[in-house]
């Protein structure tokens, strides 16, 4: 059986193939169909095959398309597969658990005179303009903006205000809720996950063929291997093609809409929206298979300006890292990491800095203190929250 690997960039003439077979074929396809580059499957089982997908609402036999919409078995140097696909937004566990701080893979919700709609907090982000705690979602789980949202949900034991909807994605399902005060600070940290180091910077098709995991009030935590890469470069409808490993399990179901997906590393690399291949039990009210479709992480952030929560700050570059550096560079250095908020002091050897710019959650411009001694010293950052970066040779600055 295929077993989760390492990332791999997906080379560029597949997506040139994929482009070219869908300027080709799309318009003798369904107005709905997708491409995608990925692992092709057999039966239920996936092989270490990159092809070129086709993803239809309704697959047919060749003997019962027109002869032109036949997808042929190659394309240039390819082969390709034809996968039936009918996407829904996405209970099982439902995890209705009341938590007095906000944190990620937890119910929310909310009403209106007819109906009680749940999903997922997928996890704290940090607003690019002043290091603010947010905390992200799927937009179809959120109302209009300026609307409150609950947790666990409306009708729930215990369920109150978790924050107000503050901005919803224009091109991509995606939102955030500026978290209520009265419920204390925001963890930035994933139920059953754990911390969260930030986002992956790999680009969406190099995720293809390893494993991820989410957390949501639906299914709870489960694991899978990202198989496909959708719709790549297509704005709002680029999808991580998710499935569980063992293949054919259930991954999410209704009410995981806003999970964030991570890597091995925990890193975020996607935000669940959608499920495919959803199969209901014949003999009870729980589903048998699903498999996840998220949104690649970095338009979402960029569609939203801010980045994923990190708590606590992370140091992983002082530049320049020494006075005389310092001296030549106007005073300043620039301190990068996770986790910077507009409250962050930042201390070397204890003694706070001359001066400090949060230019976002990554990057501080300080200016050093002088200090009256020669040699290495800590330089250590404090969030408004009190936490502390974690010291490390990336974490000083030589007198």
């Amino acid at each position: 059986m295929l077993q989760p690997g390492e990332p791999g960039a997906i080379p560029p003439d597949a997506y040139e193939a994929l482009e070219a077979l869908r300027s080709a074929y799309a318009r003798l396809q369904p107005s709905d169909v997708g491409f995608g580059v990925g692992l092709k499957r057999i039966g239920d089982t996936y092989v270490e095959e990159l092809s070129l997908i086709v993803y239809v609402p309704d697959k047919r036999p060749p003997s019962r398309l027109p002869t032109e919409a036949v997808i042929p078995r190659t394309w240039e140097g390819y082969t390709t597969d034809v996968v039936e696909s009918h996407p829904e937004p996405v209970a099982l566990l439902n995890d209705s658990t009341f938590y007095h701080a906000p944190r990620g893979g937890v119910s929310i919700g909310w009403e209106d005179p007819f109906q009680v709609f749940v999903g997922t907090l997928g996890c704290v982000a940090q607003r690019r303009s002043d290091g603010a705690r947010r905390l992200l979602t799927a937009n179809h789980v959120t109302p209009a903006p300026g609307i409150d949202m609950f947790q666990p949900q409306p009708g729930a034991p215990q369920s109150a205000v978790v924050g107000t909807v503050e901005l919803q994605g224009t091109d991509w399902d995606c939102a955030i809720l500026d978290p209520d005060p009265g419920r204390g600070t925001p963890d930035c940290s994933v139920l059953d996950i754990g911390a969260l180091p930030g986002s992956s910077t790999l680009p969406p098709g190099a995720h293809v063929w390893t494993a991820a995991r989410k957390r949501g009030r639906a299914t709870g935590l489960t694991s899978g291997l990202v198989v496909a890469h959708m719709n790549p470069g297509q704005v709002g409808i680029e999808r991580l093609r998710v499935d569980t490993f063992p293949f054919g399990g259930l991954f999410l179901w209704h009410g995981d809409s806003g999970s964030v997906l991570v890597n091995v590393n925990d890193e975020v690399i996607g935000l669940l929206v959608q499920g495919d291949e959803m199969k209901p039990s014949p003999t009870s009210t729980n589903p048998t298979a699903a498999v996840g479709l998220a949104l690649p992480i970095a338009p979402v952030l960029d569609e939203l300006s801010i980045e994923i929560g990190v708590d606590p700050p992370v140091i992983t570059d002082i530049t320049p890292d020494t006075a005389l550096g310092v001296l030549a560079n106007g005073g300043k250095a620039l301190i990068t990491g996770f986790g910077f908020d507009a409250a962050s002091t930042v201390t070397f050897n204890g003694i706070g800095a001359l001066s400090i710019v949060p230019a976002s959650p990554h990057v501080l411009v300080v200016i050093p203190p002088v200090l009256g001694i020669v040699g290495t010293v800590p330089v250590v950052v404090t969030n408004a929250f009190g936490a502390q970066s974690l010291p490390g040779p990336q974490a000083t600055f030589t007198y």
